[in-house]
Protein backbone atom coordinates (compact mmCIF):
# COMPACT_ATOMS: atom_id res chain seq x y z
CA UNK A 1 0.00 0.00 0.00
CA UNK A 2 3.01 2.57 0.80
CA UNK A 3 3.84 2.10 -3.49
CA UNK A 4 0.50 2.79 -4.23
CA UNK A 5 -0.07 5.42 -2.20
CA UNK A 6 3.64 7.01 -3.25
CA UNK A 7 2.76 6.10 -6.61
CA UNK A 8 -0.68 7.82 -6.70
CA UNK A 9 0.92 10.86 -4.67
CA UNK A 10 3.81 11.50 -7.86
CA UNK A 11 0.60 11.19 -10.35
CA UNK A 12 -1.17 14.14 -8.44
CA UNK A 13 1.89 15.89 -8.47
CA UNK A 14 2.74 15.68 -12.06
CA UNK A 15 -0.87 17.54 -12.44
CA UNK A 16 0.15 20.22 -10.30
CA UNK A 17 1.78 23.87 -10.68
CA UNK A 18 5.03 22.46 -8.91
CA UNK A 19 5.87 20.75 -12.25
CA UNK A 20 6.27 24.60 -13.57
CA UNK A 21 9.46 24.65 -11.75
CA UNK A 22 12.27 22.72 -13.54
CA UNK A 23 14.28 21.65 -10.05
CA UNK A 24 10.92 20.21 -8.50
CA UNK A 25 9.85 18.77 -11.79
CA UNK A 26 12.64 16.57 -12.80
CA UNK A 27 12.73 15.29 -8.76
CA UNK A 28 9.30 14.13 -8.96
CA UNK A 29 9.54 12.46 -12.70
CA UNK A 30 13.04 10.63 -11.59
CA UNK A 31 11.02 9.20 -8.90
CA UNK A 32 8.48 8.56 -11.07
CA UNK A 33 10.86 6.23 -13.44
CA UNK A 34 12.29 4.95 -10.38
CA UNK A 35 9.12 3.19 -9.09
CA UNK A 36 8.08 1.57 -12.40
CA UNK A 37 11.56 0.14 -13.05
CA UNK A 38 12.18 -2.81 -10.57
CA UNK A 39 15.05 -5.42 -12.01
CA UNK A 40 16.32 -8.46 -10.69
CA UNK A 41 19.85 -8.83 -10.83
CA UNK A 42 20.86 -11.84 -13.25
CA UNK A 43 20.88 -15.86 -12.57
CA UNK A 44 21.09 -19.03 -14.11
CA UNK A 45 18.34 -20.04 -15.75
CA UNK A 46 16.91 -23.01 -17.86
CA UNK A 47 14.64 -20.62 -20.08
CA UNK A 48 15.34 -17.26 -20.88
CA UNK A 49 12.31 -15.43 -22.52
CA UNK A 50 11.54 -11.47 -23.28
CA UNK A 51 8.12 -10.21 -23.11
CA UNK A 52 6.29 -9.23 -26.36
CA UNK A 53 6.15 -5.38 -26.05
CA UNK A 54 10.53 -5.05 -25.35
CA UNK A 55 11.02 -5.76 -28.93
CA UNK A 56 14.65 -5.51 -30.36
CA UNK A 57 16.14 -4.21 -26.72
CA UNK A 58 14.99 -7.09 -25.15
CA UNK A 59 16.49 -9.28 -27.87
CA UNK A 60 19.40 -7.51 -27.58
CA UNK A 61 19.76 -8.45 -24.06
CA UNK A 62 18.50 -11.82 -24.64
CA UNK A 63 21.60 -12.70 -26.67
CA UNK A 64 24.08 -10.86 -23.96
CA UNK A 65 22.60 -13.59 -21.69
CA UNK A 66 22.35 -16.53 -23.51
CA UNK A 67 26.43 -16.08 -24.46
CA UNK A 68 26.99 -16.09 -20.98
CA UNK A 69 24.73 -19.16 -20.53
CA UNK A 70 24.40 -21.16 -24.19
CA UNK A 71 22.42 -23.87 -22.51
CA UNK A 72 20.00 -22.44 -21.36
CA UNK A 73 16.51 -22.82 -23.93
CA UNK A 74 15.14 -18.88 -25.07
CA UNK A 75 11.75 -18.92 -24.96
CA UNK A 76 9.60 -16.74 -27.54
CA UNK A 77 6.39 -15.90 -26.50
CA UNK A 78 3.97 -15.71 -29.67
CA UNK A 79 0.77 -14.16 -29.40
CA UNK A 80 -2.43 -16.05 -31.29
CA UNK A 81 -3.35 -14.99 -35.10
CA UNK A 82 -5.39 -11.59 -35.57
CA UNK A 83 -7.53 -11.08 -38.80
CA UNK A 84 -4.83 -9.12 -40.08
CA UNK A 85 -2.35 -12.28 -40.20
CA UNK A 86 -5.55 -14.67 -41.40
CA UNK A 87 -6.33 -12.04 -44.16
CA UNK A 88 -2.54 -11.81 -45.60
CA UNK A 89 -2.49 -15.63 -45.08
CA UNK A 90 -5.45 -16.00 -47.26
CA UNK A 91 -3.90 -13.51 -49.77
CA UNK A 92 -0.74 -15.40 -49.91
CA UNK A 93 1.48 -12.76 -47.79
CA UNK A 94 4.53 -14.38 -46.19
CA UNK A 95 6.32 -12.30 -43.85
CA UNK A 96 9.68 -12.96 -42.27
CA UNK A 97 9.74 -13.86 -38.83
CA UNK A 98 11.93 -10.74 -37.38
CA UNK A 99 12.10 -12.02 -34.11
CA UNK A 100 13.83 -15.44 -34.97
CA UNK A 101 15.70 -14.09 -37.86
CA UNK A 102 17.46 -11.24 -35.24
CA UNK A 103 18.00 -14.69 -32.53
CA UNK A 104 19.71 -16.53 -35.36
CA UNK A 105 22.05 -13.10 -36.09
CA UNK A 106 22.95 -12.92 -32.39
CA UNK A 107 23.98 -16.94 -32.52
CA UNK A 108 20.99 -18.41 -31.42
CA UNK A 109 20.03 -22.01 -32.42
CA UNK A 110 16.52 -22.64 -33.89
CA UNK A 111 16.35 -25.64 -32.10
CA UNK A 112 17.14 -23.71 -28.93
CA UNK A 113 13.99 -21.31 -29.20
CA UNK A 114 10.92 -22.37 -27.60
CA UNK A 115 8.01 -20.92 -28.45
CA UNK A 116 4.89 -20.18 -25.88
CA UNK A 117 1.55 -19.40 -26.68
CA UNK A 118 0.45 -16.17 -25.34
CA UNK A 119 -3.50 -15.02 -26.05
CA UNK A 120 -3.33 -11.72 -27.54
CA UNK A 121 0.16 -10.98 -25.91
CA UNK A 122 -0.79 -8.40 -23.59
CA UNK A 123 0.87 -8.45 -19.77
CA UNK A 124 -2.04 -10.99 -18.11
CA UNK A 125 -2.05 -13.45 -21.55
CA UNK A 126 2.11 -13.55 -21.38
CA UNK A 127 2.63 -14.21 -17.71
CA UNK A 128 -0.05 -16.58 -17.60
CA UNK A 129 1.35 -18.21 -20.46
CA UNK A 130 4.55 -17.93 -18.55
CA UNK A 131 2.81 -19.94 -14.82
CA UNK A 132 1.18 -22.67 -16.82
CA UNK A 133 4.86 -23.59 -18.42
CA UNK A 134 6.22 -23.47 -14.72
CA UNK A 135 3.43 -25.79 -13.71
CA UNK A 136 4.34 -27.85 -16.90
CA UNK A 137 8.15 -27.65 -16.02
CA UNK A 138 9.05 -28.09 -12.18
CA UNK A 139 11.60 -26.86 -10.88
CA UNK A 140 13.12 -25.27 -14.03
CA UNK A 141 14.25 -21.36 -13.48
CA UNK A 142 13.12 -18.77 -15.55
CA UNK A 143 14.25 -15.20 -16.42
CA UNK A 144 12.44 -12.64 -18.27
CA UNK A 145 13.59 -9.70 -20.18
CA UNK A 146 11.26 -6.54 -20.24
CA UNK A 147 11.19 -3.20 -20.79
CA UNK A 148 12.43 -0.56 -17.97
CA UNK A 149 8.99 0.85 -17.43
CA UNK A 150 7.01 -2.59 -17.63
CA UNK A 151 9.29 -4.06 -15.35
CA UNK A 152 7.67 -3.58 -11.56
CA UNK A 153 4.10 -3.78 -12.92
CA UNK A 154 5.37 -7.05 -15.12
CA UNK A 155 7.27 -8.84 -11.97
CA UNK A 156 4.00 -8.60 -9.74
CA UNK A 157 1.81 -9.97 -12.18
CA UNK A 158 4.17 -12.90 -13.02
CA UNK A 159 4.78 -13.60 -9.72
CA UNK A 160 0.67 -13.53 -8.95
CA UNK A 161 0.68 -16.08 -11.73
CA UNK A 162 3.70 -18.52 -10.92
CA UNK A 163 3.00 -22.12 -9.17
CA UNK A 164 3.67 -22.16 -5.48
CA UNK A 165 7.24 -23.72 -4.33
CA UNK A 166 8.39 -23.62 -7.79
CA UNK A 167 11.60 -21.65 -7.92
CA UNK A 168 10.68 -17.67 -7.98
CA UNK A 169 11.01 -16.00 -11.91
CA UNK A 170 13.70 -13.85 -12.49
CA UNK A 171 12.59 -10.31 -13.54
CA UNK A 172 15.05 -8.37 -15.66
CA UNK A 173 15.12 -4.99 -17.61
CA UNK A 174 16.26 -4.45 -21.03
CA UNK A 175 18.99 -1.97 -20.53
CA UNK A 176 19.22 -1.00 -24.56
CA UNK A 177 15.60 0.63 -24.10
CA UNK A 178 14.90 4.15 -24.88
CA UNK A 179 12.76 4.69 -20.99
CA UNK A 180 15.17 5.79 -18.68
CA UNK A 181 14.67 7.22 -15.25
CA UNK A 182 16.39 10.12 -15.40
CA UNK A 183 14.77 11.66 -18.80
CA UNK A 184 11.76 9.69 -19.83
CA UNK A 185 9.66 12.82 -19.74
CA UNK A 186 12.40 14.34 -22.29
CA UNK A 187 10.92 12.24 -25.30
CA UNK A 188 7.24 12.16 -26.75
CA UNK A 189 7.37 8.84 -26.95
CA UNK A 190 8.81 7.88 -23.65
CA UNK A 191 6.57 10.43 -21.82
CA UNK A 192 3.48 8.55 -23.42
CA UNK A 193 5.00 5.40 -22.28
CA UNK A 194 5.39 6.58 -18.73
CA UNK A 195 2.01 8.53 -18.21
CA UNK A 196 0.44 5.07 -19.18
CA UNK A 197 2.13 2.88 -17.05
CA UNK A 198 2.08 5.14 -14.39
CA UNK A 199 -1.97 4.85 -14.48
CA UNK A 200 -1.46 1.11 -15.11
CA UNK A 201 0.66 0.15 -12.36
CA UNK A 202 -1.67 2.26 -9.43
CA UNK A 203 -4.02 0.51 -10.70
CA UNK A 204 -2.68 -3.21 -10.04
CA UNK A 205 -2.01 -1.77 -6.48
CA UNK A 206 -5.25 -0.99 -6.52
CA UNK A 207 -6.60 -4.06 -7.31
CA UNK A 208 -3.73 -6.12 -5.85
CA UNK A 209 -2.24 -4.20 -2.89
CA UNK A 210 -0.34 -7.70 -1.33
Amino acid sequence: MRRLVRALAIVAVMGTGVLAIAPARHVALRSAGRILIASDQPQPADLIVTDVESGPAGLLTIGDLHRSQPNAAVGVLVPRATRIDAEMQQRGIVLPNLTVEMLAQLGIREDAIVRIPAGEGGTSETTRALGEWGRRNPGKRVLVVVGPSHGRRYRRALRRAWPDGHPAPIVMTAPYALFRAEDWWQSRTTVREGLVELEKLALDYARHPW
